[in-house]
């Protein structure tokens, strides 16, 4: 199983660096725009809940512009603050992380779900934590990736602002880097979304 971990992270990696080459290669004329979000989220470990912010800067290029769906993609900078509770003792009961990610975003052209474009997104990136440890986990170090899978709806407010709704799941560990490696698991992330 770790190894099957290790393979589609590693894949992954790939497809999100062959994304940033792109970005850097390529452009054409859709113009970069920003974004900010704001989630609550629950998870694992000491039944977990926090927040995540997050600022984003969306790259100057759309792949397939013209087909059905879509391939783009943004640099995402958060930052998040979980808590355990009830809080165990001599152990941190909050835990913020500083992260920073690429990620990729395959959306539909066109508006058809609930007047909104539909899109799944996939990100992984680096993090920096305030403890390393958390709750019953031991985190191994304050380095971790930070994993990041989502699915949304995107509605056009106007020519130049969207607003977006959606859920996530969130997985911050260091692949076995600093052992142990046990990880922190956001199960239910739910977002909310202003691009301008």
């Amino acid at each position: 199983m770790k190894n099957l971990y290790r393979s589609i992270k590693k894949n992954t990696l790939n497809f999100l660096s062959v994304s940033l080459i792109l970005n850097l290669l390529t452009a054409n004329s859709y113009a970069s725009t920003h974004g900010v979000q704001i989630a609550y989220g629950s998870g694992d470990p000491d039944h977990l809940k926090g927040y995540r912010v997050a600022i984003q800067q969306f790259w100057p290029w759309i792949g397939f512009a013209t087909s059905r769906l879509n391939i783009t993609g943004y640099w995402d900078l958060s930052y998040a603050n979980w808590y355990a509770s009830p809080p165990l003792a001599y152990q941190p009961r909050a835990i913020r992380i500083f992260a920073l990610s690429p990620l990729v975003r395959l959306q539909s052209r066109e508006a058809w779900l609930l007047f909104a474009q539909t899109y799944l997104e996939l990100g992984i990136g680096a993090s920096l934590l305030s403890h390393n440890h958390f709750g019953h986990r031991n985190l191994g170090g304050q380095f971790a990736f930070q994993d990041l899978m989502g699915l949304g709806l995107r509605w056009q407010l106007n020519q130049t602002t969207k607003a977006t709704l959606s859920y996530h799941y969130l997985h911050y560990s260091n692949a076995s880097l600093f052992p142990p490696n046990q990880g922190i698991d956001v199960k239910h992330l739910f977002t909310l979304g202003y691009e301008f």
